[in-house]
């Protein structure tokens, strides 16, 4: 990647006066009016961090519940709003009115709040993703709607209310297996392969429709975890017998591409999930690369991409189809962000900031040598007893830095620790070539040695 210097916004007053012929006379930087960001912010305060480490203002937006668990004495150090949900667009309309003249961008990392931001910049005229382009981002269905028409190559799928209708739609994507999913997710979460009709009738009887998935306070009222029968509508999926998974991570500024970062994963998420998980970024030149990162670029532009991050996940089935699987308007999750900055140098929590407060983006990308990669041990259900010490796993073959985000305590599972499947940490490693730090995850990973005690399953002595 080039160094680039990128002005991030629409076009400017000078420009457009200029264009009508109009005389423009240059005001001065202290009266001009100060950059305040709005940010949707749910319990990792990213953001809301890289714009106060710039000096930068901030209004921070939460739900009331986050807002309590974050902090219970309700003393944050810098403004707080909050409101019920992500959905309550009345209580976001007052909240954008009461900050009219304020806020000049609005900016949200947390996938369920990129609607209510949307929303919010289309009150107040502000620049950035509309409600409309939001939703392709976020509503599955539409998104692979869009991304059909726009010749980007999806799974066969159809929306369902109930899981009667599932059979039926289940022959319209071409027979079992199928998928099925929340229209609004992340993660795998609530994700379920259905091999036959049978199993459909098995999930119905054990309850599986009617259950939220467990989760930890700060993820239990998200839509995602509660249980599909009362979600309204969910989606049924071609299931895609996956060879590869891969991700590509971007960053646009006024709907082009300053960056497009391709990896693989050590295993299809859905696949991993409860266990190891990891990817590995694509050397410069990789054909898989090549065709993942055109790919991503098509599906960002079918559904409308102006400023911003995205992070594209594509499937290569054994059948050797290419498919875009999602797409999302935001950076990608587990070690992926830190993966990049030790790759390439790039810091991208602070261009989130730089591109929160509509800076001018600046970018130095350095040439480091060897390919990297990183991986993270699922802690399992239950109360943790034991986890290594970080020297320890930092002592690993192939091992540049190490992280451990839990202690002995606290609950494991998929919400326990914060991460991305309730991951212990993260461990990022270097090697020659995709195949060599692939094979190095496993050790780096048993290194946490992480012991749990299991809960006592109801009516067990």
């Amino acid at each position: 990647m080039p160094s680039r210097r990128v002005h991030n916004g629409r076009e400017g007053p000078a420009a457009r006066m200029a264009r009508s012929g109009c005389r423009y006379r240059r005001v001065s930087s202290s009266r001009r009016k100060p950059v305040t960001t709005l940010v949707l912010s749910n319990h990792v305060p990213a953001i809301e961090q890289a714009l106060i480490a710039a000096g930068q203002p901030v209004v921070v937006a939460m739900t009331k519940k986050h807002a309590r668990l974050r902090s219970p004495s309700g003393r944050f150090g810098y403004p707080v709003v909050t409101v019920s949900d992500w959905d309550a667009f009345g209580e976001l309309h007052r909240i954008a009115q009461d900050l009219r003249g304020t806020v000049t961008h609005v900016a949200t990392r947390w996938e369920g709040a990129i609607p209510a931001a949307g929303f919010v910049r289309d009150l107040l005229d502000l620049p950035g993703q509309s409600f409309s382009e939001s939703i392709g981002y976020v509503d599955k269905a539409v998104m692979k709607q869009r991304l059909r028409h726009g010749g980007v190559p999806v799974a066969r799928h159809r929306v369902v209310h109930t899981a009667r209708d599932v059979i039926a739609a289940a022959y319209d994507v071409g027979g079992w297996p199928v998928v099925v999913k929340p229209l609004r997710g992340f993660a795998s979460i609530n994700t379920h392969v259905i091999g036959s009709a049978k199993e459909l009738a098995d999930f119905a009887t054990d309850g599986t429709f009617d259950s939220a998935v467990p989760s930890s306070a700060f993820y239990e009222d998200d839509p995602a975890f509660l249980p599909l029968a009362k979600q309204r509508a969910f989606l049924v999926e071609e299931f895609v017998d996956i060879e590869q998974e891969f991700h590509c991570d971007g960053l646009w500024i006024d709907g082009r591409p300053i960056y497009q970062i391709p990896g693989v994963y050590h295993a299809p998420p859905l696949v991993g999930m409860g266990g190891m998980l990891g990817s590995v970024l694509l050397p410069r030149g990789d054909a898989d690369g090549q065709f993942v990162v055109d790919l991503a670029i098509r599906a960002a532009k079918a559904l409308g991409i102006g400023t911003g991050f995205t992070h594209a996940e594509v499937y290569r089935s054994k059948s050797g189809r290419w498919l875009l699987g999602e797409i999302a308007a935001r950076p990608g999750g587990g070690g992926i962000q830190p993966a990049i900055k030790h790759a390439f140098g790039v810091d991208v929590m602070r261009l989130q900031g730089q591109v929160a407060r509509g800076a001018d983006v600046h970018i130095e990308p350095e040439h480091r040598e060897g390919v990297v990669g990183w991986a993270g041990p699922a802690v399992p259900p239950g109360r943790i007893v034991e986890i290594a010490a970080l020297d320890k796993i930092r002592g690993g073959r192939g091992v540049i830095d190490a992280t451990v985000a839990v202690k002995v305590g606290q609950l494991g599972g998929r919400t326990g620790s914060g991460l991305w499947g309730g991951l212990a940490g993260y461990v990022f490693l270097r090697g020659e070539s995709v195949a060599e730090v692939m094979a190095m995850m496993t050790d780096a990973t048993d290194r946490y040695e992480i012991r749990v005690e299991r809960p006592v399953p109801v009516g067990m002595p």
